[in-house]
């Protein structure tokens, strides 16, 4: 690791010796001792050339005072750093994030100081990644991790639903039929990373609808245009049920296991810390 050519200590020597007359009054600046402020100086003169005695007084050189520059404007920054508020970075799906997070951002923000800011983003990489190199510091899905460097928790189960367009409720209801006898002989909005056996019996004939969505939002949008039926987690149409813009087909989805998990990388204390309020936050906001 690169460390600094001349020690911290000594970049603030040179500042107190530009803001003073004297060497006692460079030691008073520093709250040192002047005899040992005066061995040091000694070091600093013949060891960098940046202090130089002239009429028995010393003074900072045209180097030296270069590094006085540079030092204020760490101090500077340091003080600014200080007085910004620190980050808590989280990471989540669009829609998890869309229905769920950001409406109850308000709550999180009230479990922590005044001077911390959230950032909420989905990965460009995958989740586990984004822990591992440092970009973010919890990710909210709804499955467990498999890296064993990361620790979670698992808070809530998530729902699955059958969806289909409202515009179909009128001719749904005048069907004598339940469940998936319902909508089987409608087309059927894909999801193209989902493994369908999971949700569905293996031996139920799919009308395909031609089209096939890579993310949630675009499903729940396809059903809502009346392209056809999908399964989809309840948090994402739980409003658009509510106001009547979907309807929910009556089936028990066997599929059992899935739950919304919060992650945090096992050997960073501070998120370990911090885990209990963001998993409090989540189980209240999943209520």
């Amino acid at each position: 690791m690169d460390k600094f050519p001349i020690e911290p200590n000594d970049c603030l020597i040179l500042k107190a010796f530009k803001d003073s007359s004297s060497l006692r009054e460079a030691a008073n600046l520093l709250r040192c001792d002047p005899a040992g402020l005066a061995r040091r100086v000694q070091f600093i003169s013949s060891e960098y050339g940046f202090l130089q005695k002239i009429n028995n007084r010393w003074q900072v050189t045209s180097r030296g005072l270069d590094l006085v520059v540079w030092t204020e404007s760490s101090i500077q920054t340091q003080k600014k750093i200080l007085s910004g508020k620190s980050s808590l970075r989280l990471s989540s799906t669009m829609w998890f994030a869309e229905e769920l997070l950001i409406p109850n951002l308000s709550k999180l923000i009230k479990l922590f100081d005044s001077n911390t800011s959230v950032l909420l983003s989905s990965p460009q990489n995958n989740f586990e990644l984004s822990l591992i190199d440092g970009s973010v510091d919890f990710v909210i899905v709804c499955h467990p991790p498999e890296t064993p460097e990361i620790e979670h928790r698992q808070i809530n189960q998530e729902k699955w639903i059958i969806v289909a367009p409202a515009s179909w409720k009128k001719d749904l209801k005048a069907k004598n039929a339940n469940g998936l006898d319902l909508v089987k002989d409608r087309p059927f909005v894909r999801h193209k990373d989902i493994n369908l056996d999971l949700f569905l019996p293996q031996k139920m004939q799919i009308i395909d609808s031609g089209v096939s969505i890579g993310n949630m939002i675009g499903i729940r949008s396809a059903v809502h245009e009346g392209l056809g039926w999908s399964l989809v987690p309840r948090i994402l149409v739980s409003k658009y049920l509510k106001e009547n813009r979907l309807i929910e087909i009556p089936y028990d989805i066997p599929m059992k296991d899935r739950n919304i998990c919060v992650w945090w990388l096992r050997n960073n204390s501070q998120s370990k810390r911090q885990s209990a309020k963001i998993c409090a936050w989540i189980k209240e906001s999943c209520n």
